[in-house]
């Protein structure tokens, strides 16, 4: 019988016990901005291909690389002028860039393409984490392949727990949905390939020129060129059904449950309608989006109705997981 997890809080010890595990080639949940990630020593190619197997992850779909700089970055991925400008206003923070890589990243991180995705996170106790490591962290939602992402040590526990050693416990993830991802390769066309916190209004802007929007883009036969891009993703056990923004339904059969994005005004409100904000706020929307779906997964429901959001800001990034979460 497997040794019971270490669910660990960020102690300077912990800290240091988690460093050493990543060191000798051993997996650790850790805790990030966006969501907890399922980390390993990305330049371990035996390191990385145990992540792949303990979420049951396809080898077509990459992994993201964590590095504590962009200069730390520099030696392992080639870093144009665009770069450089989303990451001096972005980094750290939940923005992921795809550039050229150079041969330090094994091919098996990077679905055997060129490119690397990476990111510098701004979450203090990976930060700390990094400091005390020498190589950067591959890390992917700390979750079954297409399953949930984990926004609480909680949700690693119950789906991987008889699997890892440590989970490094910070509490909730932030932003409760994964980093925008930017593909750079050419950064006279710089393309988002997946939505998440940072705007493509707001990369647009600080680009000073046009994004193009690939995020509808499919092919889930070949190697992707990031994380996050096949059709169906996020997905709870029970199945998930869309509403237009403002058209969910109240009333809905005891074994299916109704989340709408702020609480509804009617006072007599059926115990299967729950909210996911109290005003419709997006981020706050984003931040429980997937608390809710595990909750709510866990609790034998069905079938679970959401809201679309009004698709604002972070709004493109709820919709899209909500939609992969919907494609059965």
């Amino acid at each position: 019988m497997s040794a019971p997890t270490i669910c660990l809080g960020p102690t300077a010890q912990n800290l240091e016990h988690c460093a050493e595990l990543l060191k000798s080639g051993e997996l650790v949940a850790i805790p990030t901005e966006t969501v907890y990630g399922l980390a390993g020593n990305a330049l371990d190619e035996n390191a990385v291909r145990k992540i792949f197997e303990v979420k049951g992850r396809p080898l077509i779909d990459p992994l993201i690389c964590h590095f504590d700089s962009l200069k730390t970055a520099s030696a392992h991925v080639e870093v144009n002028q665009a770069a450089k400008k989303l990451a001096a206003t972005y980094w750290p923070g939940a923005l992921t860039l795809v550039l050229n890589k150079r041969s330090s990243i094994p091919d098996i991180v990077t679905a055997g393409l060129e490119s690397a995705a990476i990111r510098v996170p701004a979450h203090p106790v990976l930060r700390k984490l990094l400091k005390l490591l020498e190589f950067p962290l591959a890390a992917p939602s700390a979750n079954p392949f297409g399953y949930v992402s984990p926004t609480l040590a909680e949700h690693v526990e119950r789906t991987l727990g008889n699997k890892l050693k440590a989970i490094l416990d910070a509490g909730s993830c932030d932003f409760g949905v994964e980093s925008t991802i930017v593909d750079l390769r050419d950064q006279s066309q710089p393309t988002v390939l997946r939505h998440g916190p940072v705007s493509i209004e707001e990369l647009s802007k600080n680009l000073g020129k046009e994004i193009i929007d690939a995020t509808h883009s499919r092919d889930d036969t070949a190697n992707q060129s990031a994380p996050g891009l096949l059709t169906q993703h996020y997905s709870p056990s029970a199945r998930v059904v869309l509403h237009g923004h403002g058209e969910c339904p109240m009333i809905v059969p005891s074994n299916e449950a109704t989340v709408f994005n702020q609480k509804p005004v009617d006072p007599s409100l059926p115990k299967n309608a729950f909210w996911l904000s109290e005003n419709g706020d997006n981020t706050t929307i984003a931040h429980n989006l997937f608390e809710f779906m595990q909750r709510l997964d866990q609790q034998q429901y069905t079938t679970l109705h959401f809201e679309l959001s009004d698709g604002t800001g972070i709004g493109k990034a709820i919709n899209d997981r909500l939609t992969r979460a919907a494609a059965k």
